[in-house]
């Protein structure tokens, strides 16, 4: 009777102090491990977590978890909606409407709003969509640069130096470096100039 009390005493510290609302769930504590209990006793996670955050604080219906230093996503019934294997993951909408940008061991990619990976987390970096051209995003992977676009799938493969801004020098196209050679690539991705040439400007221009 004596436990009871005192783990009763821990949810009721925890649901006053962390929620300071009525609500309908209990944290539960067991050996440094936290599950979730709702207003009638019914458990609805096993103690297994390091931490629960709050429902719909990051997404509505879904509570951030911790487990072994790694964060996913629960939803009310307690089910694992994105795993715990990410080393963090961002407010959805930033990037890309429904879409979370995650990192998982120094990788970058997405989950969307049903917590599917629709980007691997496999980038060094990844900027933001429609900032050089509508619907796509530069990406980085081992020191080079290409596009994805907004259903996760790779427009321009992770090959060049450098990729220029579209539009600089001639509409719709960009300037891209690649082994020190300069081509150029169109809208829909593709080479209309063989990056093989020493330099490459209009004419009557120089080359910043």
């Amino acid at each position: 009777m004596k436990g009871k009390l005192i783990i009763t005493a821990i949810v009721l510290s925890v649901f006053t102090n962390f929620y300071g609302q009525s609500v309908d769930y209990f944290v539960i504590n067991k050996d440094n491990l936290v599950g979730l209990v709702d207003a009638n006793g019914v458990e609805i996670v096993a103690p297994k977590y390091e931490t629960i955050g709050k429902f719909g604080e990051q997404k509505k219906g879904w509570a951030k978890i911790t487990k072994n230093k790694l964060t996913g996503f629960i939803n009310k019934e307690g089910k694992e909606v994105v795993p715990p294997i990410f080393q963090e993951i961002n407010a959805f909408g930033i990037y890309k409407k429904d879409w979370a940008l995650v990192s998982k061991e120094g990788k970058l990619g997405f989950v969307n709003e049903v917590g599917a990976t629709v980007v691997e987390p496999v980038y060094d970096e990844i900027d933001q969509f429609d900032k050089v051209r509508k619907g796509w995003a530069k990406i980085k992977l081992d020191g080079k640069y290409g596009f994805i676009n907004t259903s996760g799938a790779i427009v321009v493969p992770a090959k060049y130096d450098k990729i220029e801004n579209f539009n600089i020098y001639k509409k719709d196209l960009a300037v891209v470096e690649l082994n020190g050679k300069y081509g150029l690539i169109n809208m829909e991705g593709k080479e209309t100039l063989e990056p093989v040439y020493d330099n490459l400007q209009p004419l009557g221009k120089k080359k910043k």
